[in-house]
Protein backbone atom coordinates (compact mmCIF):
# COMPACT_ATOMS: atom_id res chain seq x y z
CA UNK A 1 0.00 0.00 0.00
CA UNK A 2 0.95 3.44 -1.07
CA UNK A 3 -0.11 5.92 1.47
CA UNK A 4 -0.14 9.76 0.55
CA UNK A 5 -0.43 12.16 2.89
CA UNK A 6 -2.50 15.22 2.66
CA UNK A 7 -4.50 18.05 4.99
CA UNK A 8 -8.07 18.45 6.17
CA UNK A 9 -8.46 21.34 3.87
CA UNK A 10 -7.88 19.85 0.57
CA UNK A 11 -10.44 16.39 1.63
CA UNK A 12 -10.42 15.73 -2.03
CA UNK A 13 -7.73 14.80 -4.06
CA UNK A 14 -6.43 17.41 -6.93
CA UNK A 15 -6.24 16.64 -10.49
CA UNK A 16 -2.09 15.77 -9.64
CA UNK A 17 -2.98 13.16 -6.78
CA UNK A 18 -5.45 11.89 -9.32
CA UNK A 19 -3.16 11.43 -11.69
CA UNK A 20 -0.43 9.80 -10.11
CA UNK A 21 -2.89 7.25 -8.04
CA UNK A 22 -4.65 6.39 -11.25
CA UNK A 23 -0.76 5.57 -12.07
CA UNK A 24 -0.11 3.33 -9.19
CA UNK A 25 -2.54 1.42 -9.20
CA UNK A 26 -2.42 0.82 -13.19
CA UNK A 27 1.14 -0.40 -12.14
CA UNK A 28 -0.66 -2.92 -9.50
CA UNK A 29 -0.03 -1.26 -6.32
CA UNK A 30 -2.87 -0.23 -3.91
CA UNK A 31 -3.22 3.62 -3.45
CA UNK A 32 -5.04 5.78 -1.27
CA UNK A 33 -4.43 9.18 0.77
CA UNK A 34 -5.52 10.65 4.22
CA UNK A 35 -4.91 13.36 6.21
CA UNK A 36 -1.61 13.53 8.07
CA UNK A 37 -3.00 15.32 11.45
CA UNK A 38 -6.15 13.13 11.89
CA UNK A 39 -4.89 9.66 11.17
CA UNK A 40 -3.39 7.66 13.37
CA UNK A 41 0.39 6.84 13.10
CA UNK A 42 -0.06 3.14 13.11
CA UNK A 43 -2.02 3.57 9.62
CA UNK A 44 0.84 5.12 8.10
CA UNK A 45 3.36 2.74 9.81
CA UNK A 46 1.61 -0.34 8.64
CA UNK A 47 1.96 0.88 4.55
CA UNK A 48 4.95 0.27 2.01
CA UNK A 49 5.70 4.22 1.88
CA UNK A 50 4.16 7.33 3.08
CA UNK A 51 4.40 10.61 0.54
CA UNK A 52 3.68 13.10 2.53
CA UNK A 53 2.89 15.20 -0.74
CA UNK A 54 -0.25 17.22 -0.04
CA UNK A 55 0.57 17.95 3.87
CA UNK A 56 -0.44 21.77 3.04
CA UNK A 57 -1.26 22.90 6.59
CA UNK A 58 1.80 21.81 8.44
CA UNK A 59 2.63 25.98 8.59
CA UNK A 60 0.16 26.30 11.57
CA UNK A 61 2.00 23.51 13.74
CA UNK A 62 5.51 22.77 12.20
CA UNK A 63 6.65 21.57 15.09
CA UNK A 64 3.73 18.47 15.05
CA UNK A 65 4.96 17.70 11.68
CA UNK A 66 8.60 17.37 12.51
CA UNK A 67 7.51 15.28 15.26
CA UNK A 68 5.31 13.63 12.95
CA UNK A 69 8.07 12.69 11.07
CA UNK A 70 10.64 11.68 13.69
CA UNK A 71 7.79 9.30 14.70
CA UNK A 72 7.73 7.51 11.31
CA UNK A 73 10.98 7.62 11.13
CA UNK A 74 11.93 6.10 14.76
CA UNK A 75 9.15 3.27 14.34
CA UNK A 76 10.51 2.06 10.49
CA UNK A 77 7.61 3.38 8.30
CA UNK A 78 9.85 4.57 4.84
CA UNK A 79 9.41 8.28 3.99
CA UNK A 80 9.50 9.35 0.42
CA UNK A 81 11.25 11.64 0.02
CA UNK A 82 13.90 10.32 3.16
CA UNK A 83 13.24 12.09 6.21
CA UNK A 84 16.36 13.63 6.11
CA UNK A 85 15.81 15.76 3.21
CA UNK A 86 12.33 16.16 4.63
CA UNK A 87 13.68 17.57 7.64
CA UNK A 88 16.68 20.18 5.72
CA UNK A 89 13.84 21.62 3.26
CA UNK A 90 11.45 22.35 6.40
CA UNK A 91 13.80 25.65 7.54
CA UNK A 92 14.19 27.77 4.48
CA UNK A 93 17.83 29.07 5.42
CA UNK A 94 18.70 26.47 3.14
CA UNK A 95 18.81 29.14 0.74
CA UNK A 96 21.60 29.92 2.60
CA UNK A 97 23.62 26.99 1.34
CA UNK A 98 22.77 27.37 -1.93
CA UNK A 99 24.01 30.78 -2.11
CA UNK A 100 27.32 29.86 -0.02
CA UNK A 101 28.46 27.13 -2.93
CA UNK A 102 27.69 29.75 -5.73
CA UNK A 103 24.04 29.04 -6.90
CA UNK A 104 21.55 31.74 -7.94
CA UNK A 105 19.36 32.60 -5.31
CA UNK A 106 17.94 35.98 -4.05
CA UNK A 107 20.47 38.27 -1.81
CA UNK A 108 18.96 36.40 1.61
CA UNK A 109 20.24 37.42 5.20
CA UNK A 110 19.11 35.50 8.54
CA UNK A 111 17.45 37.86 11.20
CA UNK A 112 17.02 37.22 14.97
CA UNK A 113 15.91 40.14 15.81
CA UNK A 114 13.06 41.35 13.41
CA UNK A 115 11.75 44.18 14.85
CA UNK A 116 11.46 47.75 12.26
CA UNK A 117 14.78 48.87 13.42
CA UNK A 118 16.97 46.38 12.95
CA UNK A 119 15.15 45.26 9.39
CA UNK A 120 15.25 49.10 8.51
CA UNK A 121 18.74 48.89 8.94
CA UNK A 122 19.57 45.89 7.00
CA UNK A 123 17.60 47.42 4.14
CA UNK A 124 19.27 50.40 4.18
CA UNK A 125 23.19 48.84 4.65
CA UNK A 126 22.50 46.31 1.47
CA UNK A 127 20.74 49.26 0.00
CA UNK A 128 17.30 47.33 -0.92
CA UNK A 129 14.24 49.30 -1.26
CA UNK A 130 12.16 47.17 -1.02
CA UNK A 131 12.57 43.37 0.93
CA UNK A 132 10.49 40.56 1.64
CA UNK A 133 9.95 39.17 5.58
CA UNK A 134 9.69 35.47 5.74
CA UNK A 135 9.59 32.84 8.62
CA UNK A 136 12.24 30.24 8.33
CA UNK A 137 9.79 27.52 8.15
CA UNK A 138 6.42 28.35 6.19
CA UNK A 139 4.81 27.09 2.94
CA UNK A 140 2.13 29.01 0.56
CA UNK A 141 2.89 32.27 1.72
CA UNK A 142 1.72 32.21 5.10
CA UNK A 143 3.50 34.59 6.96
CA UNK A 144 5.34 36.63 4.33
CA UNK A 145 5.43 40.74 4.13
CA UNK A 146 6.49 42.66 1.23
CA UNK A 147 8.75 45.48 3.35
CA UNK A 148 8.61 49.04 1.39
CA UNK A 149 11.46 51.07 3.27
CA UNK A 150 9.29 54.44 2.03
CA UNK A 151 6.36 52.69 3.75
CA UNK A 152 8.05 52.16 7.13
CA UNK A 153 5.24 53.58 9.23
CA UNK A 154 2.60 50.69 7.63
CA UNK A 155 4.73 47.56 8.53
CA UNK A 156 3.39 45.41 11.17
CA UNK A 157 6.53 43.04 11.91
CA UNK A 158 6.77 43.76 16.01
CA UNK A 159 4.54 40.89 16.37
CA UNK A 160 6.94 38.52 14.71
CA UNK A 161 8.93 35.82 16.88
CA UNK A 162 12.24 33.32 16.34
CA UNK A 163 14.54 33.64 12.99
CA UNK A 164 13.34 35.25 9.95
CA UNK A 165 14.79 35.70 6.83
CA UNK A 166 14.80 38.94 4.84
CA UNK A 167 15.53 38.64 1.25
CA UNK A 168 15.91 41.20 -1.29
CA UNK A 169 12.64 41.91 -3.71
CA UNK A 170 12.74 40.70 -6.64
CA UNK A 171 10.95 43.47 -9.09
CA UNK A 172 10.77 41.80 -12.02
CA UNK A 173 8.88 38.74 -10.59
CA UNK A 174 5.31 40.09 -11.67
CA UNK A 175 6.07 40.39 -15.38
CA UNK A 176 8.22 37.01 -15.26
CA UNK A 177 5.91 34.78 -13.04
CA UNK A 178 7.13 31.87 -11.67
CA UNK A 179 8.53 28.82 -13.77
CA UNK A 180 8.89 25.68 -11.52
CA UNK A 181 10.20 22.33 -12.94
CA UNK A 182 9.40 19.21 -12.21
CA UNK A 183 11.90 16.82 -11.52
CA UNK A 184 11.23 12.89 -10.50
CA UNK A 185 14.11 10.91 -9.00
CA UNK A 186 17.11 13.47 -9.71
CA UNK A 187 15.86 13.53 -13.80
CA UNK A 188 13.57 16.74 -15.12
CA UNK A 189 10.06 15.64 -16.21
CA UNK A 190 8.51 19.20 -17.06
CA UNK A 191 8.18 22.54 -16.86
CA UNK A 192 4.84 24.96 -15.93
CA UNK A 193 4.60 28.78 -15.56
CA UNK A 194 2.68 30.31 -12.72
CA UNK A 195 1.73 33.85 -14.78
CA UNK A 196 0.47 35.91 -11.81
CA UNK A 197 -2.66 38.35 -11.35
CA UNK A 198 -2.20 41.87 -12.41
CA UNK A 199 -0.21 43.60 -8.94
CA UNK A 200 0.48 40.25 -7.25
CA UNK A 201 3.62 39.89 -6.35
CA UNK A 202 3.13 36.35 -4.63
CA UNK A 203 2.97 33.53 -7.19
CA UNK A 204 0.79 31.11 -4.25
CA UNK A 205 -2.45 29.68 -5.61
CA UNK A 206 -4.30 31.58 -3.42
CA UNK A 207 -3.50 34.79 -4.97
CA UNK A 208 -4.75 34.42 -8.42
CA UNK A 209 -2.63 32.56 -10.28
CA UNK A 210 -2.97 30.68 -13.43
CA UNK A 211 -0.91 28.10 -14.90
CA UNK A 212 0.77 27.32 -18.20
CA UNK A 213 2.75 24.50 -19.57
CA UNK A 214 6.09 25.39 -20.56
CA UNK A 215 9.02 24.22 -22.72
CA UNK A 216 12.53 25.38 -21.04
CA UNK A 217 16.23 25.04 -22.77
CA UNK A 218 18.60 22.59 -22.03
CA UNK A 219 20.54 25.41 -20.30
CA UNK A 220 17.71 26.09 -17.78
CA UNK A 221 17.11 22.48 -17.33
CA UNK A 222 20.66 22.31 -16.82
CA UNK A 223 20.87 25.32 -13.85
CA UNK A 224 17.80 23.29 -12.62
CA UNK A 225 19.79 20.11 -12.11
CA UNK A 226 22.80 22.17 -10.46
CA UNK A 227 20.33 22.54 -6.96
CA UNK A 228 19.41 19.18 -7.19
CA UNK A 229 23.43 17.86 -7.54
CA UNK A 230 23.47 19.89 -4.50
CA UNK A 231 22.02 17.55 -2.29
CA UNK A 232 23.36 15.01 -0.57
CA UNK A 233 20.64 12.40 -1.77
CA UNK A 234 18.51 12.04 -4.88
CA UNK A 235 15.04 13.23 -4.24
CA UNK A 236 12.04 10.91 -5.63
CA UNK A 237 10.47 14.33 -6.18
CA UNK A 238 11.31 17.87 -6.50
CA UNK A 239 10.86 21.08 -7.76
CA UNK A 240 12.42 23.86 -8.36
CA UNK A 241 10.92 27.05 -8.32
CA UNK A 242 12.61 30.29 -10.17
CA UNK A 243 13.31 33.25 -12.42
CA UNK A 244 13.36 32.32 -16.01
CA UNK A 245 15.95 35.40 -16.91
CA UNK A 246 18.08 36.37 -20.26
CA UNK A 247 20.90 36.41 -17.49
CA UNK A 248 19.89 32.82 -16.51
CA UNK A 249 18.10 31.17 -13.87
CA UNK A 250 17.56 32.31 -10.07
CA UNK A 251 15.79 29.85 -7.36
CA UNK A 252 12.95 31.21 -5.29
CA UNK A 253 12.55 28.41 -3.85
CA UNK A 254 13.32 24.29 -4.02
CA UNK A 255 10.12 22.44 -3.02
CA UNK A 256 11.42 18.82 -1.64
CA UNK A 257 7.91 18.55 1.15
CA UNK A 258 4.64 18.69 -0.22
CA UNK A 259 5.21 20.13 -3.93
CA UNK A 260 2.17 20.30 -6.39
CA UNK A 261 4.02 18.53 -9.16
CA UNK A 262 1.45 19.64 -12.02
CA UNK A 263 1.53 15.76 -13.36
CA UNK A 264 -1.60 16.42 -15.05
CA UNK A 265 0.09 19.14 -16.91
CA UNK A 266 2.57 16.36 -18.72
CA UNK A 267 0.78 12.97 -19.79
CA UNK A 268 2.97 10.29 -18.76
CA UNK A 269 4.85 11.89 -16.29
CA UNK A 270 2.31 10.46 -13.58
CA UNK A 271 3.32 6.93 -14.91
CA UNK A 272 7.15 7.95 -14.26
CA UNK A 273 6.86 9.34 -11.00
CA UNK A 274 4.74 5.22 -10.02
CA UNK A 275 7.79 3.62 -11.44
CA UNK A 276 10.14 5.54 -9.21
CA UNK A 277 8.24 4.84 -6.48
CA UNK A 278 7.96 1.08 -7.06
CA UNK A 279 11.79 1.29 -8.14
CA UNK A 280 12.40 2.46 -5.05
CA UNK A 281 10.68 -0.25 -2.75
CA UNK A 282 12.86 -2.31 -4.26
Amino acid sequence: MILIATCSEYPHPTPNLEALLGALRAEGMEATYLPWKTTPLETFIATDAVLPLCCWDYYDDPGRFLAWIDALQARGARLLNPPELLRWNFRKTYLLELAAVGLAVPKTIRVTDSSADTVAQVMEQEGWRTAVLKPVSSQNGHGIQKLDRADRAQWSVEGTAGDMLLQEFQEDIGALGETTMTFIDGAFSHAVRRVLKAGEWRANPQYGITYERVEVSRDLIEAAQGYIDFLPQTPLYARVDGLVRSSGFMLMELELIDPYLYLEFAPGSADVMARAVLQRLG
